[in-house]
């Protein structure tokens, strides 16, 4: 908590110190001048003031900095090709069993009271496991692709779990509207919602079984207005459709609508699975989301770089 406190204090005075660099017009007023500008609600002077606490993580001022970045990322690069959500399994991993020998934990313990005991400890172990993660799987071995460019967002949950938010810019990706056949080619490698035979394939299936089935809450409903009435709807879009085959939807019917830009080839067992790469779910043993974005980028930045 104290070294918390003393990054947000440092975050603050660097603020400060750019806004006394920056804000020329106010250089050389009183006190009681600045304190006027306060009273009477001088919206300029307000406006300077509030860019201060840009440095200070989870501010909106924080976050409407991180935004234009993503967003000039997006102008420069282009959409980012892929986005890929990460979770940690805080409540079942066995990699947090270490703490029963450093917290002098009993055996009695469950992995989900270890996690209650010291969430700080299991966050810290994840931004190691998930940093070593990235960089070897994802950049280095390019399991998704050869990666050009990528933003990282980490947050937290309101019991203080941590996710990542990816995206990820794919060399020579191929492009809705332009590359239709290869599209397909190009999700279909990279991106399942099968659940696997647990004969064939038991491990598969049961990360699959375990970890990216979606059961709706209400977290996840929301009320949508169809006509004169509102229909309660998951905004993560489960239950998906059943499709015989990959469908690639009109992209700009998609935005406008807020539906997904393709459906994967998807039976009724498999309507609530969370789309996965099966690869990285065998590495990761926890949750992932992996979907091929195109020209939703600008939907889903307002999303990442929102502090929920």
């Amino acid at each position: 908590m104290f070294a918390l406190l003393w990054k947000i204090n440092k975050a603050l005075k660097t603020g400060i110190h750019n806004l006394l660099k920056t804000s020329r017009g106010n250089v050389g007023q009183t006190v009681a001048e600045i304190l006027q500008k306060i009273n009477v609600l001088d919206v300029e002077f307000e406006g300077n003031l509030s860019t201060m606490l840009a440095p200070i993580w989870c501010t909106n001022q924080y976050w409407f900095r991180v935004k234009g970045k993503v967003k000039a990322m997006i102008v420069e690069y282009g959409s980012p090709t892929l986005f890929l959500t990460i979770s940690c399994a805080e409540y079942d991993s066995a990699d947090i069993q270490y703490l029963r020998k450093v917290n002098n934990a009993p055996q009695s313990y469950s992995i989900s009271r270890l996690y209650t005991e010291d969430p700080v400890s299991v966050s810290r172990q994840f931004s190691y496991k998930f940093k070593d993660f990235f960089n070897i799987v994802i950049l280095q071995r390019g399991v998704l692709g050869k990666v050009e460019h990528y933003y990282v967002k980490k947050e937290y949950q309101m019991h203080g779990a941590s996710h990542y938010h990816i995206f990820l810019w794919i060399e020579n990706a191929a492009v809705v509207g332009i590359d239709r056949p290869e599209v397909c080619s190009f999700i279909q490698d990279r991106i399942s919602c099968h659940i696997p035979d647990r004969n064939t394939s038991p491990d598969l299936n049961f990360l699959v079984t375990k970890h990216q089935m979606h059961k709706c809450s209400k977290y996840c409903k929301q009320n949508i207005k169809v006509g004169k009435t509102y229909v309660s709807r998951c905004r993560f879009d489960f239950p998906r459709p059943v499709r015989n085959s990959i469908c690639i939807n009109d992209v700009e019917n998609s935005l406008k609508s807020c539906n997904k830009i393709y459906y994967l080839k998807r039976n009724e067992k498999e309507v609530r699975v969370n789309d996965y790469n099966p690869l990285l779910l065998k590495l990761w043993h926890a949750n992932i989301d992996l979907q091929y974005i195109a020209k939703r980028s600008l939907s889903l930045t307002e999303y990442v770089t929102g502090c929920h």
